[in-house]
């Protein structure tokens, strides 16, 4: 299934599930209301979902209504822990201040780079989770769109938007297989597509064996998110003339896995920290 959470005026929005195809939604009120809330209860909540959005895919929910990218926050908006993977493995993210597809490029230093980024979203794993274990704990998959301010070289703030859905694994097919993607990855800035880039081919590391390193000395709380590494990064000399970045990933058969991110420039540029003029 896929899932997606609506800007409702609230720091945690409202759940919806939708379509396969991504023109169409329902709220999930009726089981849950927010996506850290279905991680907490997993096992109990999941199976209501995948009957709802059964029943959705055959057309026969009653209140389905067209699937509106723009209304997203980032699916999980609050993150008790986000761990970047890409090495050195184990640095810690800020998870407060994510944001939604659509929402505005965050400029600040005119040092910036960014890349597209793949998540996986936990359920508890045990400390000590052997792979196939740890593994097990992935409940959703996420796109995302990491930016790094920094000044003189050295990294000064970092954030995170998010593609408007995340997917459970049985969603991918054969794209997911044992802790390993097969998607192509698209990224595009202000109209200028880069190079694409098939996750089968970079050598991405099996998610599980991440998770299980996670997991070695601490257990791990549901709602963690673990950003992995593999994807290439790019390095925008001057931020502030940018318009546009857009991030979307592709199935096999050419269809948007996770719906795009496409996020414009906000012009007010944020205060530049001393040093960094």
């Amino acid at each position: 299934m896929k899932l997606a959470t609506y800007k409702d005026g609230s720091r945690d929005g409202q759940l919806v599930v939708v379509s396969s195809d991504l023109t169409q939604a329902h709220h999930a009120s009726g089981i849950v209301t927010r996506l850290q809330q279905l991680l907490d209860d997993w096992n109990f909540l999941a199976p209501q979902l995948q009957d709802l959005a059964r029943t959705l895919a055959q057309g026969k929910a009653r209140h389905a209504f067209p699937f509106e990218p723009r209304m997203c926050m980032a699916p999980l908006p609050r993150a008790f822990r986000l761990v970047d993977a890409q090495p050195p493995a184990g640095d810690e993210l800020a998870g407060d201040t994510m944001a939604g597809a659509h929402d505005a490029l965050p400029f600040g230093t005119p040092e910036i780079d960014f890349g597209a980024r793949l998540a996986v979203a936990l359920g508890d794993v045990p400390r000590g989770a052997a792979e196939d274990q740890a593994r097990d704990g992935v409940r959703l998959l996420l796109l995302g769109n990491h930016w790094q301010h920094r000044c003189q070289g050295v990294r000064v703030a970092s954030s995170m938007a998010w593609a408007p859905v995340a997917v459970t694994p049985d969603e991918l097919g054969r794209a997911w297989h044992r802790g390993r993607l097969a998607l192509t990855v698209c990224v595009a800035v202000d109209g200028r597509p880069q190079a694409p880039v098939e996750t089968a081919k970079v050598g991405t590391p099996d998610a599980g064996l991440l998770i299980a390193q996670l997991a070695r000395h601490r257990a791990v709380s549901a709602g963690t998110l673990l950003a992995l590494p593999g994807l290439p990064r790019t390095v925008l000399d001057s931020a502030p003339d940018v318009e546009t970045v857009r991030i979307d990933a592709f199935d096999a058969q050419g269809q948007s896995v996770f719906g795009a991110v496409c996020q414009s420039s906000r012009r007010t540029v944020e205060p530049v920290p001393p040093g960094c003029a």
